[in-house]
């Protein structure tokens, strides 16, 4: 199919849509967040890191820490690195989605005691801890929040 012929059938299937559906597009209306409900909470958490361990728990978070929050229901939103001095290449910045601060605690009762997250804690930590320190914040959407 051509690129012309392509631009043509997303022209016409807009088209098909009418103004009215349109409408919320063009004026930047909001939508829920997919999951999130009145009791909903986000997690943020700074880790301060030991020297040289940024690229170690990168990997780690990427090949399994992820994955294991999802299977214990917490929803990860974003992961970030600072750029600036002092913190770029000692800190990981993230946030996580939860049904509720009750569903979070329960979450992190079950992660700390998770055998798949105590043998990958032990093997990628077995020349020293990746975290010096962290920190910890609950938050709650404002309703004037933008949501992507």
């Amino acid at each position: 199919m051509s690129t012309e012929s392509t631009n043509a059938g997303r022209r016409n299937a807009l088209k098909g849509l009418g103004a009215a559906a349109m409408l919320p597009l063009l004026m930047g209306a909001r939508r829920p967040e997919p999951g999130a409900g009145p009791d909903t909470v986000y997690e943020l958490r700074i880790y301060h890191l030991n020297e040289g361990k940024q690229p170690l728990i990168l990997k780690r978070f990427h090949q399994h820490e992820v994955k294991i929050f999802e299977r214990l229901g917490m929803v990860p939103v974003a992961f970030w690195t600072p750029t600036d001095a002092p913190e770029a290449g000692r800190t990981l910045v993230y946030m996580l989605r939860h049904p509720s601060r009750a569903a979070a605690d329960a979450a992190w009762k079950a992660f700390s005691t998770d055998p798949e997250w105590l043998v990958v804690k032990a093997e990628s930590e077995k020349d020293g801890p990746f975290v010096a320190k962290h920190d910890v914040m609950f938050l709650k959407l404002t309703d004037f929040s933008p949501i992507p």
